[in-house]
């Protein structure tokens, strides 16, 4: 089976660079380089270029669209003009409310000011859930994204300083030391302090899910 048309037509990023900076597809900022990626991604011909650095997000951004639209877009068509048709049929904004100056964003990112952003599936399982380790991230905060399923327990040890929790859906038992006890369910915060033990036992019908933060940790 031959690959869509936008995909054959990728450039390929591994010889040539893609379009620079600073172009504009009937005024919409970014999208000729843009969609050089996006093309070359799916063709596996991208090399340093890969498709959703934060200029690309920027643009998506500003536009109302997620990645896999124009991702799919780009692989049906080889041709800009009819990726922007059907960009606006997925509503985007008329090109001056969508604008953005691309070339400052870009040396902006260069001085090290951007947003660092992590899908839960990207982090590492550590205690209780997933954490994005504050330290290795230049930030102050850990955070945990934690979810036990109905029947489920999870357990901490006593940590270094207090952490707060957020729970955002179910409900579960939580224990503090070996005599405190109290279920928190959906919409409640809690803070759990420094220097004692924990643990969670989900005893409801459903998936307990919860943030968990609190100072960075080394590690």
């Amino acid at each position: 089976m031959n690959p869509p048309e936008g995909v054959r037509a990728a450039p390929d990023l591994t010889v040539d660079d893609p379009r620079p900076f600073g172009l504009e597809l009937e005024g919409y900022a970014h999208l000729p380089r843009m969609l050089d990626k996006a093309r070359a991604t799916l063709a596996g011909t991208a090399g340093p270029y890969l498709f959703g650095c934060p200029v690309d997000h920027t643009c998506m951004a500003r536009l109302g669209v997620a990645p896999e639209v124009v991702l799919d877009l780009a692989a049906r068509h080889a041709d800009d003009g009819r990726v922007l048709q059907g960009l606006r049929e997925h509503g985007i904004p008329p090109a001056p409310e969508a604008w953005f100056d691309a070339v400052a964003v870009e040396d902006e990112l260069q001085s090290g000011t951007y947003l660092r952003v992590r899908s839960a599936g990207e982090l590492p399982e550590e205690g209780a859930g997933r954490v994005f380790a504050g330290a290795e991230h230049g930030a102050d905060v850990d955070v945990t994204l934690v979810e036990v399923a109905p029947g489920d327990a999870r357990a901490g040890p006593p940590a270094a300083s207090a952490h707060v929790w957020v729970v955002q859906g179910g409900q579960a038992t939580f224990f503090l030391g070996t005599r405190q006890a109290r279920v928190v369910r959906a919409g409640e915060v809690l803070r759990v302090p420094a220097g004692v033990a924990w643990r969670i036992e989900n005893s409801g019908a459903e998936t307990l899910r919860a943030v968990s933060a609190g100072p960075a940790q080394a590690r």
